[in-house]
């Protein structure tokens, strides 16, 4: 008999040496967990290392060693049948040595899960067919096995394995009993419990939460380690890079801070106080805007493996700056779908930057700075969750800014906080404004006793009623349109205000709730201000901001608005005296680190609202004394309210009720203290209104549900008829003229807070919320990561080049080519060189798509011809690769420029803004 045959793991080469063996990835995924082991109880990690050199024993097949790796000269050089590795690899673990090491454990039990994790370590789409029911693949596989060649692998997998050992080349043993049930038509999946999918629920019930634990443990190991070694097996580095880098200490994070606050007293640092009691708590803060709540977190978060995640990837990137600053460049990471390319644009040095990226997928850094949408989605448990869970399970998570989120997405944030709580991890969440529903919410799912609510507002209540930084004018305007749908201009008087603020010098801020309103606003104050020698000084003074800008675009206005000396930097300089003008959307809510004297905003939801104010005198931090903080004697913010339709989405960005419920509550503060809410008498609208509101108003609500309840009717005989309760309000009551009213941040967070509490029951808003977390709480499991992820963003979008860019982006990628050829982050050049420049990010419904006829860009780039000026020809390896990059994109007939960015013209699209992506 010749000698077994060397089995590789993977063809790629590894340092410029021979392809990698087998028992090599397998020794070093064991090395990677060797240095992790410690982050899970030691009954788990002897289960975790056979799961370990078992995973890969199933590419002893042929058809992957000479198919898949191109090992020629493998023998046996038959069957060439292929079958996933992964599931084939149980058919080489010996059960009797396997019980053998799991006598102090549930054998049975913890037999499955180890072979499960096994089974399933790459799940494909594909799976279910194979597992679920007899296939005929599996059948001729084994049968051809019997014919020849079955012992061969069995000698070419001992030797291999037993590179590691004497005691796991005795796991080796082709499992007879198995092979004969899959001929007999047992399905797989009797024989490896499945972990993901619905129609797998049944198998799953009835085990108590412990072992479920141990299940996602053992997989999620097990994928930790596998990923990690792969990784530093591509680097060559295993030698040098970490799986967990050391975390940087709380002594040293505390100096740190101190240095950044500037303040000599350690005591008036109200992050080190509240937290002396609480760090190895799980806490909820609620605390007002530009308070400091992220120097609480990196203290809270020191010491220890913790990830910070906000709604929005220009909020993540400043924050990453701050992180950097206080924990090094070495132990702070960067987490978003477009993280490569602003490491790479950050004053990174490319391998370097890349490198850095690589180690934040990897999950290396101590500190990973990320959007929600790169961990959330995970508790909807897609294929791949446990590596998630697994790594969670001894790490801390920081939310901010929770109320960013739509209620869907909320609901599963909440779902993927419980989730790790139970896993052992802990959490921080953060606001300026606590929803009520996802409070209860926390309290069902974690227990009230299980997580501090550290209330700064409640705390300091004496201080927060003492500042007052926002005086609040409410302005009506008329609005009739055409008769067949309202017309949303803004007024040209009040856009002459918006000029008479900024020629006071002053910096102001106008946010509108679509892109096209802000098009508009924008460009009607370019028009002003060139028809008008007054205001001549701000002629170059006015940007745009909004989500519909091409990436590199984006990336300079932020830099100009709000990057070091940015035009609307936090804070203010006191030598600043030339007046400005920001027009932008609701990315500015949460994202942007700015600063700005006056804002004009359209009505918005309430917590919205205050999100708004809160970049107005934003330069008075929670160090400055409320004595040193001026009271405005005119209004500093104006809020434009539409008689019809309210807001320039009508309806589409904001439901009309939390609007109405919005305008309710400021008016009932313009005609008195702010009542409070009992929660007992929370969500009960009726009881609230009738209670809290004047007659007047609850006569309003019920003559206009009367109305609505005759036009539902009518509508169900055939007869289209709309109203809306805000709309009768708006035309028929006095309430609403312009007014204005003072508002102490204590008197904002207790209107925000009435507001949640009246949130009213049945409506889509708690509704979405409650339908999702029912949905969790039953069980659900996405099919794939995508699933996931568009459950929890629930936007859909479509990335557009422009037509008129069409040539200019066509040449670009022949330029590329002969400019790159071939190098490590070749995908990440192309997205930061030219995705960035010419796409743009679009909503768009099925019905929209198929009005617009969108134009494949592949299409062009099958047949890309590249003269002799932009570079050699394309050859087909990278055609093939430029056509996998630019799929799903497409040329779209819309105009663009740098400073308005897509102009989109029709009216159904336009209406359905994107403003937060």
């Amino acid at each position: 008999m010749s000698s077994p045959s060397p089995i590789w793991a993977k063809s790629v080469e590894k340092g410029g040496e021979a392809p990698l063996r087998l028992h090599e990835h397998t020794g070093d995924a064991l090395g990677v967990f060797d240095k992790i082991k410690h982050r899970v109880h030691s009954p788990l990690c002897d289960l975790i290392r056979i799961a370990i050199v078992c995973h890969d024993l199933g590419k002893v097949l042929p058809a992957f060693q000479i198919c898949t790796v191109k090992n020629t000269k493998y023998s046996p050089n038959s069957p060439l049948t292929n079958i996933p590795h992964s599931l084939f690899s149980l058919l080489w673990i010996n059960e009797d040595k396997l019980r053998e090491k799991l006598l102090h454990q549930d054998a049975d039990t913890y037999r499955e899960f180890v072979l499960s994790a096994i089974a399933y370590h790459h799940w494909r789409e594909d799976f279910f067919e194979l597992i679920s029911a007899p296939h005929p693949k599996i059948a001729d596989l084994l049968n051809a096995l019997d014919k020849t060649g079955k012992n061969e692998l069995q000698e070419n997998l001992k030797e291999e394995i037993g590179q590691l050992g004497d005691e796991w080349q005795k796991l080796i043993a082709f499992n007879e009993d198995m092979a004969q049930g899959l001929r007999n038509g047992v399905p797989f999946m009797e024989y490896a419990r499945p972990p993901y999918q619905l129609y797998f629920l049944p198998k799953r019930a009835g085990m108590d939460e412990q072992k479920l634990r141990d299940w996602v443990l053992i997989a999620g190991f097990l994928q930790r380690a596998d990923h990690f070694a792969s990784f530093c097996e591509e680097e060559a580095e295993e030698d040098t890079i970490e799986p967990e880098i050391q975390p940087v200490g709380y002594d040293t994070v505390k100096e740190r801070v101190k240095e950044k606050i500037k303040a000599s007293d350690e005591g008036s640092i109200w992050q080190f106080s509240e937290l002396k009691d609480r760090h190895d708590k799980n806490i909820v803060l609620v605390a007002p805007t530009g308070y400091g709540k992220t120097e609480f977190a990196f203290l809270w978060g020191s010491g220890e493996k913790f990830f910070y995640t906000l709604p929005l990837r220009a909020a993540v990137n400043q924050i990453y700056g701050r992180a950097k600053a206080i924990f090094g460049e070495g132990r702070a990471g960067l987490l978003h779908s477009d993280a490569d390319v602003f490491l790479l644009g950050d004053g990174g040095e490319g391998q370097g930057s890349l490198k850095a990226y690589d180690l934040a997928r990897q999950l290396a850094f101590p500190v990973i700075m990320s959007t929600g949408d790169q961990f959330f989605p995970y508790a909807l448990r897609p294929p791949g969750y446990e590596k998630i869970y697994a790594t969670f399970s001894y790490s801390r998570l920081v939310i901010d800014e929770v109320q960013a989120y739509d209620p869907r997405a909320a609901a599963i944030v909440v779902k993927f906080i419980e989730d790790i709580v139970r896993m052992g991890g802990k959490f921080l969440l953060m606001t300026a404004t606590l929803p009520k529903f996802i409070e209860d919410e926390m309290v069902r799912v974690i227990g009230e006793g299980n997580y501090a609510l550290l209330n700064l507002y409640q705390e300091d209540k004496d201080r927060f009623e003492r500042i007052k930084k926002h005086k609040i004018k409410v302005e009506l305007f008329e609005n009739p349109g055409d008769g067949k749908k309202p017309d949303f201009t803004v007024p040209e008087k009040n856009l002459l205000e918006v000029l008479n603020q900024a020629g006071k010098g002053k910096r102001v801020l106008v946010i509108a709730n679509t892109v096209k309103q802000a098009q508009d606003i924008f460009e009607r104050l370019k028009t002003l201000v060139e028809n008008d020698a007054q205001h001549a000084t701000l002629k170059d003074k006015i940007w745009l901001l909004h989500s519909r800008f091409t990436q590199a675009d984006r990336d300079k206005l932020e830099t100009k608005i709000c990057g070091q000396n940015g035009e609307f930097q936090n804070p203010k300089r006191d030598s600043e005296t030339e007046g400005k003008i920001l027009v932008a959307t609701q990315v500015v809510e949460a994202s942007l680190d700015i600063d700005a004297d006056v804002l004009f905003t359209e009505i918005a939801p309430l917590d919205a609202l205050v999100q708004r104010m809160g970049r107005v005198l934003r330069r008075y931090g929670p160090m400055t004394s409320p004595d040193n903080i001026p009271s405005p004697n005119e209004p500093n913010v104006f809020v434009w309210v539409f008689k019809d339709g309210i807001e320039s989405g009508n309806g589409k960005i904001y439901d009309k009720e939390l609007l109405r419920l919005s305008l309710a509550w400021l008016l009932r503060k313009e005609k008195g203290n702010i009542p409070k809410v009992p929660d007992d008498k929370a969500n009960k609208e009726e009881e609230k209104l009738s209670e809290f509101f004047n007659q007047e108003f609850s006569n309003l609500i019920e003559d206009q549900e009367n109305t609505e309840k005759q036009a539902k009717k009518k509508r169900r005989q055939g007869k289209k008829q709309k109203q809306d309760v805000l709309t009768k309000i708006l035309r028929d009551s006095d309430w609403f003229k312009e007014t204005e009213l003072e508002l102490s941040e204590y008197e904002k967070y207790e209107l925000v807070s009435n507001f949640y509490k009246s949130l009213p029951e049945g409506r889509r808003y708690l509704t979405e919320f409650r339908q999702t977390r029912d949905i969790l709480d039953a069980g659900y499991m996405a099919d794939r990561k995508e699933e996931a992820e568009k459950l929890f963003r629930e936007i859909y979008t479509v990335s557009v080049v422009p037509s008129g860019k069409k040539e200019e982006f066509l040449k670009a990628i022949c330029k590329f080519f002969a400019k790159h050829k071939d190098s490590k982050g070749l995908y990440t050049s192309f997205k930061a060189e030219i995705l960035s420049r010419f796409v743009v990010q679009i909503p768009l419904n099925l019905k929209q798509f198929q009005e617009r006829a969108l134009q494949p860009i592949e299409w062009w780039v099958r047949d890309l011809e590249c003269d002799d000026a932009s570079g050699s020809q394309v050859d087909e390896r990278a055609r093939r690769r430029f056509v996998r990059w630019c799929r799903d994109i497409y040329f779209a007939d819309f105009e663009y420029a740098p400073d308005r960015g897509l102009i989109v013209t029709s009216e159904r699209i336009a209406s359905m803004d994107a403003a937060i992506l």
